[in-house]
């Protein structure tokens, strides 16, 4: 059983390939494009505009995984072509990752937590949770203890 991530992603690759040349559908092997219509989502209605450029298309990330992989073991026929297409995958990812370091970086979570010196630390507060310090030694803790002990008798 697909997915229905899945489904929804070959229903909209099978309506790309629709909408373009019959000569870059015939390079696909057929038992590829049965296997998408046989398992892609039949209640899915995709619609989208032919003539825009396919990053600018609102399709699913699986879809467009799929159509990346149509393209690199079918549509680029030299070894050029397929080094090329890698190369601008691998462009692709890199700046999503780089992205993904900028909006999830570390020392920019934690700049944003602004401690004011003018303040006492034992009242900031983080994520608006109480914080209680305890800087008290070991002995003052003990002698707490006895004065609690001699205050009961």
């Amino acid at each position: 059983m697909v997915n229905e991530r899945y489904r929804i992603a070959m229903a909209e690759t099978m309506h790309y390939l629709k909408g373009i040349r019959q000569d870059d559908v015939d390079k696909i092997p057929n038992d590829l494009i049965k296997l998408f219509e046989t398992n892609a989502s039949k209640d899915y209605k995709c619609e989208f505009n032919y003539t825009k450029p396919l990053n600018e298309i609102n399709i699913k990330d699986e879809t467009r995984g799929l159509i990346s992989m149509i393209c690199l073991n079918y549509w680029c026929e030299t070894e050029e072509q397929k080094v090329a297409f890698r190369n601008h995958l691998n462009a692709n990812e890199q700046a999503y990752q780089e992205e993904l370091r900028k909006k999830y970086n570390m020392d920019d979570i934690f700049k944003k937590i602004n401690i004011d010196n003018n303040e006492d630390i034992r009242s900031e507060s983080i994520n608006n949770l109480p914080v209680e310090l305890k800087n008290e030694n070991i002995f003052k803790r003990l002698l707490k203890r006895l004065k609690k002990v001699f205050n009961k008798k």
